[in-house]
């Protein structure tokens, strides 16, 4: 009895211990340098990104509820640093529980995704912003009529309890099979975590908006626009593919060099997202159902665009680009044989010109 009483009183106690430092804290306090090493946004977009979901977060109605400006505090820490909520909540800033730190990152993570993710993850680009794309990806590569990169990454995860054997990779992890696609200023126009780690990047692709999108553009008449994929990926009209065992010094191999250097957009977007928000690094692993894990993938990579396009926040330092190991022994076969046959030609045609400069 005595001891049930003595845990009471140090519950109490840390409680009110934890108020304080809330009370206490003033995040908006630190210098420039030290919130962005802290949050990764800037006090400009941090404000930013509080107004915008503050109309979706719970208003405190005690004195001890928690602020909203804690909750997005203690949200923006663990997806910036991936350590334990635990952790996060005894943090000199928030002062929170470790059941109190999962509650708020999941209301601010659901408001993000709600308010943020369809404002700033958005597909459809306009003529102009084709046209700048197809210039500078042209300018890099050589490949004409480029809008985008896609590749897939995957974001591990703990064995989930339910169909555990869909998320087991190849790598012997359990993850998501995150399909991302990027633009020339590496600003994430796509992202789809929605399948497990086992679905080869074709599987992705072939059920994806953004496939169906471009296919449906290029039935409707518009040939000239295109993204890239690796050797993963099916050859199509609007999506292309580097060679597979390209001779050395060949014209195809050439066109896969060529072709790479576009292609490093994307392995450099996921460098810097994942240096940005540490919680989606392989040796972070996320402790979450499946379900949260695309959450918190779809709130980071709305973060990385905001921070990136529209407050022009300083990228991580000392980023370290993670580059996929392509598992091409799988390729789905997309569309009709026509369709193949017109990509291969294309291909064919883009290469020719590369070695006729």
């Amino acid at each position: 009895m005595d001891c049930v009483l003595l845990w009471e009183e140090t519950e109490k106690n840390e409680r009110v211990e934890r108020k304080m430092i809330r009370d206490k804290s003033n995040v908006m306090s630190l210098s420039e340098k030290s919130f962005v090493q802290n949050f990764r946004l800037s006090k400009e977009s941090f404000k930013y990104v509080l107004d915008s979901i503050s109309g979706e977060l719970k208003t405190p109605r005690r004195s001890t509820g928690i602020p909203e400006i804690v909750k997005l505090a203690a949200t923006l820490k663990f997806l910036a640093q991936g350590g334990y909520q635990q952790q996060i909540g005894q943090d000199h800033h928030t002062g929170l529980a470790q059941q109190t730190v999962s509650r708020c990152m999941f209301e601010v993570c659901k408001a993000i995704e709600k308010v943020l993710c369809p404002k700033h993850i958005t597909f459809g680009m306009t003529s102009e912003e084709k046209n700048e794309a197809n210039r500078d990806f042209y300018s890099v590569s050589g490949i004409p009529g480029v809008i985008g990169v896609v590749d897939g990454t995957h974001i591990q995860m703990i064995r989930p309890a339910v169909n555990e054997h869909l998320y087991f990779n190849r790598k012997l992890k359990h993850s998501i099979n995150a399909m991302v696609i990027c633009d020339h200023k590496m600003m994430i126009k796509a992202v789809n975590g929605r399948f497990a780690g086992a679905c080869h990047d074709s599987h992705v692709w072939n059920l994806s908006s953004e496939r169906q999108y471009l296919q449906t553009n290029y039935m409707n008449g518009e040939r000239g626009i295109r993204i890239l994929g690796d050797s993963g990926y099916p050859l199509e009209p609007w999506l292309l593919t580097p060679y597979r065992n390209a001779p050395e010094n060949s014209a195809e191999s050439y066109y896969n060099y060529k072709f790479s250097k576009a292609r490093s957009f994307i392995e450099r977007v996921f460098g810097v997202l994942k240096a940005r928000f540490r919680c989606l690094l392989a040796s972070r692993e996320l402790h979450y159902a499946p379900e949260k894990v695309v959450q918190i993938l779809n709130v980071c990579c709305a973060l990385h665009n905001i921070c990136t396009f529209f407050f022009n926040v300083e990228s991580p330092a000392n980023i370290a680009i993670e580059v996929e190991e392509v598992d091409a022994s799988y390729t789905e076969t997309i569309g009709n044989a026509n369709e193949t046959n017109i990509a291969k030609r294309l291909r064919d045609q883009i290469k020719n010109s590369m070695t006729t400069l």
